[in-house]
């Protein structure tokens, strides 16, 4: 599959792979930008251009992932995407996801055990994927953002050993639950179980979105666990040195 690069027209990539909208739109561009390359758009809007192509790239094709690469970008930068990431699922996918499965189960009059099945099981999923985020951003995202500003700043390393006495990634690794199996397990109860007189349009339309979302998450997974972590874990160790 063809990689997209810094000359790339971004108009042309969007013909190429629509689903790389909601994506460039995180990165900090929206419509309108014309016959514009990447590097015409990320430097007008100062953006990191080698971020903006990584981050595409691996959206684009599932098999690239640049981890050597990736490493370079500071905690902050990732950290910022990882959040726009997360305000893009609050505000736009999960309600989409509770519009849509919402039409798709009314158009069945008839209650059955399969509809109360997707019914709970979307709202399991939802909930434990809201307090995952949620968690995240109270707790883990801080603690990076903190042990970062220790490194850099000597006089905040005293501060930063008290609020986090016995510092460790590995205790937010452990909380950091793999919902991509919930999800498909959502899937795959709609796909297999679902009894046949349910509405087709409706329910191809919610299972689109599905996909679409499983699609976002691993991605957004694979960053904050090969990514993220490995980097944190490299910071702590530096930490530790200047102990």
């Amino acid at each position: 599959m063809e990689l997209f690069n810094e000359n790339s027209k971004l108009a042309s990539v969007i013909h190429k792979d629509h689903s790389l909208l909601p994506v460039i739109n995180r990165l900090g561009i929206k419509l309108g930008f014309g016959d514009q390359t990447i590097r015409n758009i990320c430097e007008e809007k100062d953006i990191d251009i080698n971020f903006f192509v990584e981050i595409i790239n691996v959206f684009h094709y599932e098999a690239y992932f640049p981890e050597k690469r990736l490493l370079d970008f500071s905690v902050s930068m990732v950290i910022e995407y990882l959040i726009k990431t997360h305000q893009y699922y609050v505000n736009y996918l999960i309600p989409e996801n509770d519009r849509l499965i919402e039409l798709f189960l009314l158009a069945n009059p008839e209650e059955s055990n399969e509809n109360e099945l997707v019914r709970k099981f979307y709202a399991n999923f939802k909930e434990e994927f809201v307090i995952h985020i949620s968690y995240e951003e109270r707790e883990m995202f801080p603690y990076v953002l903190e042990l970062n500003e220790a490194i850099k700043n000597p006089s905040f390393r005293e501060q930063f050993r008290q609020k986090h006495p016995g510092f460790s990634i590995s205790g937010f690794e452990k909380e950091h639950s793999n919902m991509d199996d919930k999800l498909d397990d959502l899937k795959n109860i709609i796909i297999k179980y679902l009894p046949p007189n349910y509405d087709q349009n409706r329910g191809n339309a919610f299972l689109n979105n599905l996909f679409m979302f499983e699609k976002d998450m691993k991605n957004h997974s694979r960053i904050e666990d090969h990514i993220l972590i490995p980097k944190v874990k490299q910071l702590e160790k530096v930490l530790l040195n200047h102990e």
